[in-house]
């Protein structure tokens, strides 16, 4: 059963971002586009009047954005919905694990440590499928996929999906580690594990960027992938190599099963967000995982 892209329209300019990242990769996949608007009628607080005006423009919207779609992509096949309640929660519940979410978003300054105060954090720890948040910015000569790599078990969809978005792309694969507890400092890896400035000769690290790389491989043969470890803060070093990225690709670890909120890294990228992110939750291979696992804690 081919996935499902949910993409949630308010008429902004973040959301009509969205939109058109959503439909063009839609109608490469061949995959089915929902659009999405939220009323929040206050648990139903609001004046009878109100709640049916506010159901109007809901559908007036859904009515112009479905002709921008048309526009975009003909072949595209195409349905709306409309749900109630809180934008982040009734957006994040509506598609199936299997599916995409896709949503726009303002850039915003860095606030490392703030609670969930960003609409797409919100949204993106809620969801429960992988979740596409793309910023309202120039997205045109971006170049490479990069994706975080930090040996937990939300690693490896992360890893396997960054691979399948840079062979659809004819792009490189870039794998960025930031080792936890590392000296915060400018000196990183890159390439095939050669140091740009710094060293990098840890074993685990050595092994988790292999074991990471050949997964890769595996997943998509004909990619160039590239390794680069920096010792700095994970966020920074994460977006900074995503700079002129088309795409970054960050996992989320599980426990038992389900996907877990998203973390602190996770956080402050999406608070500082200069490139399409998109936070791939799917299930792990055991072999592949405890590999990449035992690598990051041997």
């Amino acid at each position: 059963m081919s996935a499902t892209y949910y993409i949630g329209v308010d008429g902004s300019g973040p959301s009509r971002a969205a939109l058109r990242w959503g439909v063009r990769r839609a109608a490469e996949r061949n995959a089915a586009v929902v659009l999405v608007n939220t009323v929040d009628d206050e648990w139903g607080l609001v004046g009878r009047d109100a709640a049916a005006d506010a159901e109007r423009q809901a559908r007036q919207l859904l009515i112009e954005e479905s002709a921008r779609v048309a526009e975009l992509h003909t072949g595209v096949t195409l349905t709306t919905r409309i749900v109630h309640g809180g934008t982040a929660w009734a957006l994040a519940k509506l598609p199936s694990p299997e599916d995409l979410l896709i949503v726009g978003t303002h850039k915003t300054g860095f606030l490392r440590g703030r609670v969930l105060g960003s609409r797409s954090v919100q949204i993106a720890s809620a969801a429960r499928c992988s979740v596409a948040i793309v910023p309202d910015t120039t997205l045109d000569s971006r170049h490479d996929v990069v994706v975080g790599v930090d040996g937990t078990d939300g690693s490896l969809p992360a890893v396997r999906m960054g691979a399948q978005e840079a062979d659809r792309l004819d792009q490189d694969l870039l794998l960025v580690h930031a080792p936890p507890g590392s000296p915060r400092s400018d000196s990183s890896r890159s390439e095939s594990g050669r140091s740009e400035t710094g060293d990098d000769r840890s074993p685990q690290t050595a092994r988790l960027m292999q074991d990471a790389a050949a997964v890769a491989a595996s997943t998509a043969s004909r990619i160039t992938v590239r390794r680069r470890v920096a010792h700095r803060d994970p966020a920074e070093a994460l977006l900074d190599a995503s700079f002129d990225a088309a795409l970054l690709i960050l996992g989320v670890s599980a426990r038992h099963g389900e996907s877990t909120l998203i973390g602190s890294v996770t956080h402050d990228v999406l608070m500082n967000i200069n490139v399409p992110v998109l936070i791939a939750r799917g299930v792990a291979g055991t072999s592949d995982t405890a590999s990449l696992a035992s690598a990051a804690t041997a």
